[in-house]
């Protein structure tokens, strides 16, 4: 097993990677902003270190697969059509078999998989309630949380109350309530701005 300053250079050698291709500056910024809000949720939670350094690892390597993913689909400013949207919920598949080829622990692999699944299992994949991992219920939380937060090509962002209303609302459905809750309650989303 890797120790976890291994599996930190082994992060470091993958976002150069990343960063040496096309990848959007907004991408990598993305995963950043998600790893912070997920790093305070490790803390709250009380998560083990070893743990929380791969929750970390697979927070900024969650949306890794949309380096696979069309550009002009990415920067779409209007509502995908069907045929999109499947196209787009191939990033996970892609994400993972990459992680997976760099031979990270299986949880990072698999967090980066599950990250779209939903709590009531009407995610892309469809695993349900505890089935979807930890990590994968966290990033959720937090990769929703910062897209509300922050303009997309086909819609402005929304203020940190309306998105908080949004987990909020969608808590048990979408999200693992235990996760909102903490999320909401103890102000863990007022680190992303």
């Amino acid at each position: 097993m890797e120790s976890t300053k291994e599996r930190m250079i082994s992060l470091k050698h993958l976002i150069a990677a990343a960063s040496t291709t096309n990848i959007q500056e907004e991408l990598k910024q993305h995963q950043m902003r998600v790893s912070k809000i997920c790093e305070k949720i490790a803390r709250v939670l009380k998560m083990h270190y070893d743990s929380m350094v791969e929750l970390l690892m697979a927070a900024q390597l969650h949306d890794i697969g949309k380096l696979w993913i069309p550009q002009q689909i990415l920067d779409k400013p209007e509502k995908l059509d069907e045929k999109e949207m499947k196209i787009i919920k191939r990033h996970v598949f892609y994400g993972y078999e990459y992680v997976k080829s760099k031979k990270m622990n299986s949880s990072i692999a698999e967090a980066v998989l599950y990250h779209h699944e939903r709590f009531d299992g009407k995610g892309y994949i469809g695993l349900k309630s505890k089935e979807i991992p930890l990590f994968s219920r966290i990033i959720a939380v937090a990769d929703a949380f910062d897209a509300m937060t922050n303009d997309r090509p086909y819609r402005k962002a929304l203020s940190l109350e309306e998105a908080v209303e949004e987990i909020k609302k969608n808590s048990g459905t979408q999200f693992d309530p235990e996760i909102a809750d903490t999320f909401i309650k103890l102000g863990v989303y007022k680190i992303n701005k």
